[in-house]
């Protein structure tokens, strides 16, 4: 009888050792099938420089150093210059670790797009003319480029007209931008990564102008919008966002 009892035991102890074995081994298998989906991140500020060395670098979801910038100088070099200001903002970024490659979509085709953009850790679109921009944008594919590359799970920063990009139309910049230096612009939707027009510079002294017939504009149209000011980024992570505000320097 105790015989019988030691050997019914080992059964069981050897049958609940396999049955734990087999679970491990599934789960191990259900991890390994399990595809990552990777979220959105997008900084959209006014003035990209002003936000990011204390604020915005400790979001990305990786260190600086060492990563690819890949920098879209488009709507501040219609004339072909870069200008100073651009110039110094490329700087800022370099110290903070980063390689820095400058873009100008304005010399791309769809055909170069995944060789030029092929190092790309982050995408900087700065200010200047949104409607150029835009222009250049949907003429070279980077519109449907940027979105897979952002829904891969690369991080956009926006600055003025690059944040105002991936709002659902750009209208309201013919108030801000001359058109006539975009005279293949044939839609004003926007990228449509970000619910709403995003008023960048709301606080400046000199958009104070512009900015009534802005919205009036966008009033009398129905037009959904944020208004940012120049110490403030909208943070975007996934679904979710939010607006930061901090002291510039």
């Amino acid at each position: 009888m105790k015989n019988t009892l030691i050997a019914v035991c080992l059964l069981v102890l050897i049958a609940s050792c396999s049955k734990g074995d087999k679970s491990k081994v599934n789960s191990e298998t259900s991890d390994a099938n399990t595809t990552e989906v990777a979220e959105k991140t997008l900084f959209l500020t006014s003035s990209g420089m002003g936000v990011s060395s204390d604020w915005l670098v400790p979001l990305l979801p990786f260190d600086p150093i060492g990563k690819t910038v890949c920098y879209i100088t488009t709507a501040a070099t219609i004339g072909g210059e870069v200008p100073d200001g651009i110039t110094s903002e490329i700087e800022t970024i370099e110290k903070l670790g980063f390689n820095v490659k400058s873009i100008d979509l304005t010399f791309i085709s769809a055909e170069d797009l995944e060789t030029t953009f092929s190092e790309c850790d982050l995408f900087w679109v700065c200010g200047g003319n949104t409607l150029y921009l835009l222009q250049e944008v949907r003429r070279s594919g980077f519109d449907a480029f940027v979105t897979k590359k952002i829904s891969e799970g690369i991080p956009y920063v926006g600055a003025s007209a690059g944040s105002i990009l991936l709002g659902p139309d750009v209208e309201f910049e013919r108030f801000a931008c001359d058109i006539t230096q975009a005279p293949d612009l044939t839609s004003f939707e926007g990228l449509n990564l970000f619910p709403f027009a995003t008023y960048v510079h709301f606080d400046a002294p000199w958009a104070k102008g512009v900015y009534k017939d802005i919205l009036k504009f966008s009033l009398d149209n129905n037009k959904a919008f944020i208004t940012l000011k120049d110490s403030e980024f909208i943070y975007v992570k996934g679904d979710n966002w939010r607006v930061v505000e901090i002291a510039l320097k």
